[in-house]
């Protein structure tokens, strides 16, 4: 069966096979935005590593928002898989009943010890960071570039042989994009050694900016800070 009858059976459902579309949507769906409106400051607390502050006002909005997808989208798989509409709307009004009473307030970082010794540390770890970065991205380019050769190079090889090696090279790739993203994820989440807030804040640009987006502190040179503590 091709990709293209596959999706045509979940369009045009037949029999309990069309159920499967919208329950594979809601296992995926609908339990983020569900814990996002339910426990909207711990969600972004864990999302952001609690080092993006939010005001009381920006977490409300963010949870009504979440609040409308997530029910929303529970009230539609259950009336899309034959549930009568007024049953459908019993769990999306207990979403609605625990994310409405949760006790919102603002998330502000906490603040490091500001002790020389601390902050050049903190500093370090910046560029270690993004040392590491810059190598996955280079085992990116490594796995990438094999996958190459070994297409170019591949009909030299017998049959079971290339599958292999491509097998290898693909798998390769996938983990170096997963670690790379981590990497990234780590660098562009680094704490500002002054406000403990995110360097590059929210939304910011993909590299780290020269002075961080909340307090103003100035980057340090990777020379000043790698050299001996005199």
């Amino acid at each position: 069966m091709t990709c293209w009858q596959i999706l045509f059976l979940f369009k045009f459902p037949s029999g309990q096979i069309g159920y499967l579309g919208p329950l594979l949507a809601g296992f995926v769906v609908c339990p983020p935005w569900v814990w996002l409106a339910v426990q909207t400051k711990q969600c972004l607390q864990v999302i952001t590593s609690r080092s993006i502050p939010f005001t009381k006002r920006k977490i409300w909005l963010i949870k009504i928002l979440a609040l409308i997808v997530g029910a929303g989208n529970v009230w539609g798989i259950l009336a899309e898989i034959g549930t009568p509409w007024f049953l459908a709307m019993v769990p999306a009004g207990i979403v609605a009943y625990f994310s409405l009473g949760e006790d919102v307030s603002e998330i502000v970082p906490p603040k490091p010890i500001q002790d020389p010794a601390v902050h050049q540390s903190a500093w370090r770890e910046y560029w270690r960071l993004r040392d590491s970065y810059k190598r996955s991205g280079l085992g990116f380019v490594a796995a990438f570039i094999l996958i190459i050769l070994v297409r170019l190079v591949g009909a030299k090889l017998p049959e079971s042989l290339q599958i292999g090696l491509f097998a290898i090279c693909l798998v390769a790739l996938f983990v170096s994009i997963a670690v790379m993203s981590f990497n990234q994820w780590k660098w562009l989440r680094w704490r500002c050694p002054r406000c403990g807030c995110s360097f590059r804040g929210a939304w910011g640009r993909l590299w780290l900016p020269k002075k961080c987006v909340y307090c103003g502190l100035p980057r340090e040179e990777e020379n000043a800070i790698r050299s001996p503590i005199s």
